[in-house]
């Protein structure tokens, strides 16, 4: 009986939307640092998603992602019954395509902030139906680690974050020394390479604030045997 228990919510890759005050400022940094956009269009394949420069305006000016559905329609009538609805939490949502394209840029993980643990879980992991794998507690702040099946979903979960908001984007680098090394030989601004809080990462912080996003590079050291 195929169909009958499939899960409309089986959700996967990410489309992540970046409104600028300087489309054109923002387009140069991403190119720099992901390749070139797709033709005519400011948006960039990854690998599991890809990520859109749209100008802002005051009824659009915070960064969103809107995670694949296999049936976005399906999905988004489950997310209303659900009591979520487009106009309450901007920051997720649904669509039918994510644009993504084999052997692009891979994004290692999203990051969204929550007023509390019980806040996340209850969007990422009951509305949303996102497997959470772990939790970390750092102080005031929780991290919660969710996954897809190509994607890290992260929560920072803490009193001082007001509402659901997408806080910043990872993308990974197979080798960051390298990659560091050109990016500032291209006039990027970036930190130095710091050990990652991850065992086995390490990460830069590209200090760019024409990205309209917190972003890091981070690479994944293999593990000794």
């Amino acid at each position: 009986m195929t169909g009958m228990f499939d899960d409309p919510l089986a959700l996967s890759d990410v489309a992540v939307t970046v409104p600028s005050g300087d489309p054109a400022a923002a387009a140069a940094v991403y190119t720099a640092m992901i390749g070139e956009p797709e033709s005519g269009t400011t948006r960039w394949q990854a690998g599991n998603g890809s990520l859109t420069v749209v100008p802002a305006s005051a009824d659009d000016d915070a960064p969103r992602v809107r995670f694949q559905a296999h049936d976005a329609n399906a999905a988004q009538k489950l997310l209303t019954r659900r009591g979520l609805r487009p106009d309450e939490v901007r920051a997720v949502g649904v669509t039918a395509a994510a644009g993504a394209r084999s052997g692009a840029r891979v994004l290692d993980h999203v990051v969204f902030t929550a007023p509390s643990v019980d806040a996340g879980i209850a969007l990422f992991g009951g509305r949303l139906g996102l497997n959470l794998r772990l939790v970390r507690e750092f102080g005031p702040v929780s991290q919660l680690f969710f996954r897809t099946p190509s994607v890290v979903v992260e929560v920072l979960a803490g009193a001082e974050n007001p509402g659901i908001a997408l806080w910043g984007l990872a993308w990974h680098s197979d080798d960051l020394d390298a990659e560091h090394d050109r990016l500032v030989r291209a006039g990027l601004a970036l930190s130095e390479i710091r050990a990652g809080r991850k065992p086995g990462t390490r990460v830069t912080t590209v200090r760019e604030p024409a990205l309209g996003v917190p972003t890091i590079l981070i690479e994944q050291q293999p593990r000794p045997r």
